[in-house]
């Protein structure tokens, strides 16, 4: 196991080394359709999805609202509880400003994480913490639309989509957004984030809303 563990903490650093690189280049580049003419990074977009309580949720319900998503699976072994954790942890220091904030865990393993598997899954996190799961189209859907990457591994390590039965993890891209009241891109979070550092980050994005977006 500790192999494996290695495995995804290597696959998390790379990532967020490419995320990085890839954001810098989104803004300072002035090429391509990848930035709108407002300077807007291009992260989100509508979805419409199943709850961890059976009800269908879309975009449109989080509208007014700050909300921290997170992409990950609840039979992942380590980074993504310790990423929820983190963020329970930071919505905590943020105090009575966390109100002001919805937690979200997409789910990208559909197959698995159906609505029943996620209410057992959440409640260890944040109370008011919402799973959404839906179709293998559903999802995928929104992991184009919030450029997130996950596909299915073997015991190995290595990438096989067509894998049978639910004895399988996956690797996948960590990484916590923070979207605005309008849906907007704002920040986004690396597994390296500390707890406090996602905190203040949050707290300085609810005071200048419009402020640049920036890394952690």
């Amino acid at each position: 196991m500790q192999a494996k563990h290695l495995f995804y903490l290597l696959s998390a650093f790379c990532f967020g080394a490419l995320l990085a690189i890839w954001l810098y280049a989104l803004e300072n580049s002035n090429s391509g359709p990848k930035v709108e003419t407002s300077g807007k990074i291009l992260i989100g977009g509508p979805f419409s999805l199943t709850d961890h309580t059976g009800k269908v949720r879309t975009n449109l319900d989080f509208k007014g609202k700050y909300v921290l998503i997170y992409f990950g699976y609840s039979f992942c072994p380590d980074i993504c509880p310790t990423d929820l954790q983190k963020m329970a942890t930071a919505l905590k220091l943020i105090g009575d400003d966390a109100k002001k904030i919805q937690p979200i865990f997409i789910t990208i393993d559909p197959e698995r994480d159906t609505p029943i598997q996620l209410a057992s899954y959440v409640t260890n996190f944040a109370p008011n913490l919402i799973g959404l799961t839906g179709s293998v189209d559903d999802i995928e859907k929104a992991k184009k639309s919030f450029k997130v990457y996950g596909i299915k591994v073997d015991e190995n390590g290595k990438h096989a989509k067509n894998i049978k039965g639910t004895d399988y993890l996956m690797d996948h891209s960590p990484q916590t957004y923070l979207m605005g009241p309008e849906g907007e891109f704002i920040n986004y979070y690396r597994f390296s984030t500390s707890a406090e550092q996602m905190a203040k980050s949050i707290l300085n994005a609810l005071k200048r809303p419009s402020s640049k977006t920036s890394t952690q």
